[in-house]
C-alpha cells in the first residue's frame, strides 16, 4: 500500500477512519526516534537518491518557495526551517537577506551544518527552541512532518513562535496513492522506472491532503491552500496531441490528489 516501504520502527500501520491518514502504531519513544537520525542516516541519503531539499546546494523547489514566501509576505523577515538537516535552505535564506535559523533533532547534523555553513542550527525540540514567542514570520517544514511523533503539537509549537499573520509552510510526501502520471509514464516507458522502491521508511505518518489540513486547523491555523503538487513537469512529447494530453494528465492527477507531494500554507 505504501510507496516508500514498510516502517523501519516496526509496528502496524493503521488508517484514520475520518481523514484517511495512516500512522505507525505503536510510536517509538523520543529517544528511540532520535537514535535513528545519526550520521549514518544522512550519509545513507547522500550516497543514494539524495535528501529532499538538496545535498550540496539548495534545490530549485526550495529556491522558488522562498521567492513565493517573500512575495506572499511582501518582505523578508525571521524564518525557522524545522528539520533542516545540514541547513542548506537556511544558508540560502541567509544569503538572500533573511534572518534565518534551523532546528534539527540530529545532534550530528546540527553540529555539522553549523560548522560547514556558519549558520545557526538549534538542536532542540520545537517547543523548547530558544526563540522568542511571536517573533517569526515563517516556520517551514520540508519533508519533516511525516517523521514527528505528534504533528498537531508540532504545528501548535510553530504557531506559538509566529507573529500574527505569520506563515506556516509544510510539505510532506504523498505516499498512499501512486501518482497518476507515473502510472501512465511507467506503462509507456518501463525502462525509466527500473529502480525498485525503498524497502524501509523512517516515516511515522502517511498523510492525505484532508489529514494534513485537519491537523493544521487543530493547531490553530487558517488554511490558505492544501493540495498535492508535482514540482517538475514537462510538456515535451513526440506523440501527436502529446502536449495537451500531458497537461490533462497533470491536471487530473492534481484533481484526484495523487501528485507526489502535499503542500500546505497556513496563517496564524
Amino acid at each position: 500500500m505504501l510507496r516508500n516501504g514498510s516502517p523501519i520502527t516496526g509496528g502496524e500501520v493503521l488508517r484514520c477512519t475520518r481523514c484517511g491518514t495512516l500512522e505507525v502504531v505503536p510510536r517509538p519513544s523520543p529517544g528511540e526516534l532520535a537514535a535513528l537520525y545519526g550520521e549514518d542516516y544522512y550519509e545513507g541519503f547522500m550516497a543514494g537518491a539524495g535528501m529532499v531539499g538538496g545535498n550540496t546546494e539548495v534545490s530549485l523547489v526550495l529556491r522558488r518557495r522562498l521567492t513565493d514566501v517573500e512575495r506572499r509576505l511582501g518582505k523578508k523577515g525571521g524564518l525557522l526551517d524545522v528539520g533542516c538537516g545540514l541547513g542548506l535552505f537556511v544558508k540560502h535564506a541567509v544569503d538572500q537577506g533573511w534572518e534565518a535559523a534551523g532546528l534539527e533533532m540530529s545532534d550530528w547534523a546540527a553540529r555539522e551544518g553549523s560548522r560547514q555553513y556558519g549558520i545557526t542550527i538549534h538542536h532542540a525540540e520545537l517547543a523548547d527552541a530558544p526563540i522568542e514567542p511571536r517573533s517569526l514570520d515563517v516556520v517551514h517544514f520540508n519533508h519533516v512532518m511525516e517523521h514527528v511523533l505528534d504533528p498537531v503539537a508540532e504545528m501548535t509549537a510553530a504557531g506559538n513562535l509566529l507573529r500574527p499573520g505569520g506563515l506556516l509552510v509544510v510539505e510532506v510526501p504523498q505516499e498512499i496513492r501512486y501518482p497518476l502520471s507515473d502510472r501512465v509514464f511507467r506503462a509507456l516507458h518501463p525502462e525509466l522506472y527500473l529502480t525498485p522502491p525503498p524497502e524501509k521508511t523512517h516515516h511515522l505518518i502517511f498523510f492525505t491532503v484532508y489529514g494534513l489540513r485537519a491537523a493544521a486547523i487543530r493547531a490553530g491555523f487558517t488554511i490558505e491552500r492544501a493540495e498535492t503538487v508535482r514540482h517538475f513537469k514537462t510538456d515535451e512529447s513526440r506523440l501527436p496531441l502529446g502536449v495537451p494530453a500531458k497537461r490533462l494528465l497533470y491536471w487530473t492527477e492534481a484533481a484526484l490528489e495523487t501528485a507526489p507531494d502535499i503542500e500546505l500554507w497556513g496563517t496564524k
